[in-house]
């Protein structure tokens, strides 16, 4: 009993006619009648009483036609469904960095609703081993993230931007009117870190360890904010990454060299095939909306 035959079913129960539901169809005449032989063979009971050309619904027939109509109409949901996941205008699942949230999360979006006014997104923060993991178990279709480690299979990352990491100071603090430091100038002073299960404690670890600097951890945390806000009350210094908009706060940032940066981008699985919403999602995520 297939979606097509119950069409046919309630097509002649509208026109209880085998030529008029053929019409309606757009199949031939002798399609409809063998889909009716095989369905009241299925179902063993006639559903029609044949009147010469006339087919009129006997007992069984109306009784089966609320079912036949209430299936069909489940399949009708199940595509509109579908269609809400998977078309232009589906919802699409967006994981990103808690240090991207502020600036590059609403022009992702805004970028993408400017073209598809009805795009709907699902967002959710995590640290770039999460949002790898999420893609890879498809609990996410796109993530804004630091590059994958060398050699992870099944994850595809396009770079977007250069993102500066600076030396943050308070700004009473002796560097905090340099044009330019190097790591080194950061030796022996107390030190505001990223939390050990961040991607940027990874980079800033190996930065500090290349050039032998060695620093005191005074406090850690996984937040950009409260980073930021322990330096500016004069409880250390840090790397961090360069505020996209003037910072009102008390921090001071001074530029590196060599110069210290992350690459971020746009991660996706490589083993799926995308939904519309998400591979026009992908194709509008320019460079240029970052300059």
């Amino acid at each position: 009993m297939d979606e097509a035959t119950l069409r046919t079913f309630l097509a002649l129960a509208d026109t209880e006619n085998t030529r008029d539901a053929a019409a309606a169809l757009r199949v031939n005449q002798s399609n409809v009648s063998r889909a009716l032989a095989r369905l009241e063979h299925e179902v063993g009971a006639e559903l029609f009483t044949r009147r010469g050309r006339r087919l009129e619904l006997n007992r069984a027939g109306a009784a089966f036609r609320a079912d036949a109509a209430q299936i069909v109409e489940q399949f009708d949901l199940g595509r509109r469904h579908l269609r809400r996941l998977t078309g232009p205008e589906g919802t699409i699942r967006l994981g990103f960095l808690q240090s991207v949230a502020l600036w590059a999360v609403p022009r992702l979006v805004s970028n993408h609703r400017a073209s598809t006014p009805e795009g709907r997104f699902e967002l959710r923060q995590g640290f770039a081993r999460d949002l790898f993991g999420w893609i890879a178990a498809d609990m996410l279709d796109v993530a804004f993230v630091t590059a994958p480690q060398p050699g992870s299979a099944g994850i595809g990352w396009r770079r977007l931007i250069e993102q500066e990491l600076r030396v943050a100071v308070p700004r009473a603090h002796r560097l905090a009117g340099r044009a330019s430091v190097t790591l080194g100038d950061l030796d022996g002073e107390e030190f505001v870190a990223f939390s050990r299960t961040t991607e940027l404690r990874t980079v800033i670890d190996a930065r500090l360890a290349e050039t032998g600097t060695g620093v005191r951890i005074a406090f850690e945390s996984s937040e950009i904010d409260t980073i930021r806000g322990l330096v500016g009350a004069g409880m250390g210094v840090s790397v961090i990454p360069e505020p996209s908009r003037g910072d009102p706060g008390e921090v001071a940032y001074v530029p590196v060299l060599p110069r210290l940066s992350r690459g971020l981008g746009l991660a996706w699985s490589a083993e799926r095939t995308l939904p519309a919403s998400v591979a026009t999602f992908l194709e509008r995520s320019t460079p240029e909306l970052f300059e």
